[in-house]
């Protein structure tokens, strides 16, 4: 109701990185992102987490290894730590039942695991 009174659309938009930091140091806002989550099977669960109030935020999925083969590709990073590259590091699909996730069914199992925290916290002035 508050995105609609304040005529912002909620959605998402997907954008093609060269590598790791690129994404940060090619953002296309201004101020960059200021809230980051990395998912992960390691890690911690949405339904524990309160996430800060935010205006631009961006979602890291990993391929069928994971993020850490990405974030150690990037050259340009000292920090190899999932952990300690995002604000927040969570497992979006607990007790999924197997290795790995399609990144098309990752995506919208995110996406939908992480609208209602995004919606509570997301767009402030």
């Amino acid at each position: 109701k508050q995105w609609y009174q304040r005529r912002v659309r909620g959605g998402y938009r997907v954008r093609l990185a060269e590598s790791f930091s690129s994404v940060f140091t090619e953002c296309p806002y201004k101020d960059g992102y200021d809230l980051t989550i990395g998912t992960s099977d390691k890690g911690d669960l949405v339904e524990e987490t309160v996430f800060r109030h935010f205006r631009h935020v961006v979602v890291f999925l990993g391929g069928l290894q994971g993020l850490e083969p990405v974030i150690e590709a990037d050259e340009t990073l000292q920090e190899a730590d999932p952990r300690t590259l995002f604000d927040y590091y969570l497992n979006t699909c607990p007790n999924q039942g197997s290795r790995t996730i399609r990144t098309e069914e990752a995506l919208l199992i995110t996406l939908a695991s992480l609208r209602q925290p995004i919606a509570l916290n997301g767009m402030r002035d």
